[in-house]
């Protein structure tokens, strides 16, 4: 506390406050978690150590209702943080947190509903980016003149738009895709949100 009362928010260095959007602080975990789960895959899948698919399911669920509840960002897109979205991320929230308590329950039903979300937020988000230049209403000059940064972005946003609708098909898949497939499109999903986060950190 300083002497006036107020709490003190100075420092430098380490311990200097981080002037870092919590919508990107949330997004840097994400990635991480999603490219350690993917390295972590590789072994699982040759039966070198156990894994817990309830687990797996129920964090990611976590994750995506913490999203939901600070940020209002969905799978499909970023909403006001409205009653009846916090209500779907608190019950998001309860069902991830029983499925890593309860393993065994909860897994095809959670494994569905991470399914459907993210090949309908993939397939959303594309549309909206790419329908109005086939419909003629955006331009692709316009496009062409953009900063490299935003054309970067654009990119990352496309192709993690596609990666999700992949890992999706593969979770709504399991038997048909192969196991290593799932882990690389894991990893390269994580990759891809860090690559996010630093663009939004140089744009920002």
């Amino acid at each position: 506390m300083t002497p006036n009362g107020s709490t003190a928010t100075g420092g430098t260095g380490l311990f200097g406050e981080a002037s870092l959007p919590l919508s990107i602080a949330l997004v840097i975990p994400v990635g991480v978690l999603l490219v350690l789960l993917g390295l972590l895959l590789f072994p699982v899948n040759q039966g070198l150590i156990p894994f817990s698919p309830d687990g797996q399911l129920g964090l990611l669920l976590v994750i995506m209702a913490i999203q939901m509840l600070a940020l209002g960002e969905t799978p499909v897109g970023q909403y006001r943080r409205s009653w009846l979205l916090i209500g779907i991320g608190i019950v998001f929230a309860a069902l991830g947190i029983f499925s890593c308590i309860v393993p065994g329950i909860l897994t095809d039903a959670i494994r569905v509903l991470l399914a459907f979300l993210n090949i309908a937020g993939g397939a959303i988000l594309l549309g909206k980016r790419f329908l109005p230049m086939l419909q003629g209403t955006g331009s692709a000059a316009e496009l062409a003149h953009l900063p490299p940064i935003y054309k970067r972005l654009l990119g990352t946003l496309t192709v993690l738009n596609v990666v999700a609708i992949a890992f999706g098909i593969s979770m709504l898949l399991p038997g048909l895709v192969p196991g290593m497939v799932i882990a690389g499109i894991v990893v390269i999903n994580g990759l891809l949100l860090l690559s996010l986060a630093s663009i939004l950190i140089k744009i920002g």
